[in-house]
């Protein structure tokens, strides 16, 4: 069987277009939240919620996985995966935890549930969709277990999604030496392009679709300070979840990637 790599993620944090660059390298088959329909499938019966599934996608936690593995006896995959999607039967699972190399990807709550609050329109369900508690779940379970990527399994391999739009390229190449690949720098840009998997929620992939390259401050009032204590003084629930999430990202801020220099390569020489 091939490299299987999880980027387990929370909603909003640039996983998109990280993924975009891993996919632009040529030598991975990226895989876009196969866990999704699964997710849905559970709440296909509340007022409001509506998907679309993946054409040929299982929607059954075992027939996910089996296909996952099925696809990774033919090409290393690169996993964008949301942990809220099957958190529960992942840290159960020592299949998926010993045999794949997890990494996590997170940015500030507070950035994150501005954005999705700005697509939903809407406070509902920002507690339960944000996902930091989630990702620490699996975050945690592989710490008890050793089976973190780094140093022998003690040390996580973590992305801050705000480092990654302000260097690129530094985040990109500390991740290739942490996963033991060469740093490509034409990935670093890609064509456009629209992916079937963003027909499930169209208006949180319109930027990423329209993409080239990594973007900095793509939604520039989520660096705002004065116009966040306007919004959450309007919409307290806001505040109430980024607020919940907070030590749950801290806990995993603390291990995230530290960018690298550029004039420490030779490849950019």
């Amino acid at each position: 069987m091939e490299r299987i790599i999880f980027n387990w993620m929370v909603p909003r944090s640039l996983t998109t277009v990280f993924m975009r660059s891993i996919e632009a390298r040529g030598d991975f088959k990226t895989v876009f939240e196969p866990f999704l329909p699964l997710y849905w499938s559970k709440r296909a019966n509340e007022k409001g919620v509506s998907h679309k599934d993946y054409d040929g996608w299982p929607t059954d936690y075992d027939g996910i996985k089996n296909k996952i593995f099925e696809m990774a006896r033919k090409e290393p995959l690169f996993i964008k995966e949301c942990a809220l999607h099957a958190a529960d039967k992942l840290v159960e699972d020592k299949e998926i935890l010993g045999n794949c190399f997890h990494m996590f990807q997170i940015r500030h709550p507070k950035r994150c549930v501005l954005s999705s609050w700005k697509l939903r329109g809407t406070q509902k369900r920002q507690l339960a969709d944000s996902g930091f508690d989630a990702s620490y779940k699996i975050f945690k379970r592989l710490s008890e277990l050793n089976l973190q990527p780094l140093e022998n399994g003690k040390t996580p391999l973590v992305i801050d999604g705000d480092d990654f739009q302000d260097d690129p390229e530094g985040i990109m190449m500390a991740w290739c030496d942490a996963v033991g690949i060469e740093f490509k720098p034409k990935a670093m840009n890609w064509k456009p392009e629209w992916r079937k998997e963003y027909d499930h929620w169209e208006t949180c992939y319109y930027d990423v679709a329209k993409s080239s390259c990594v973007q900095k401050n793509m939604e520039a009032f989520l660096y705002d300070e004065l116009l966040h204590k306007a919004i959450f003084e309007d919409l307290p629930l806001l505040k109430v979840c980024y607020e919940y999430h907070m030590p749950f990202y801290e806990k995993m801020y603390k291990y995230r990637l530290q960018p690298k220099k550029a004039s420490n390569l030779s490849v950019l020489k």
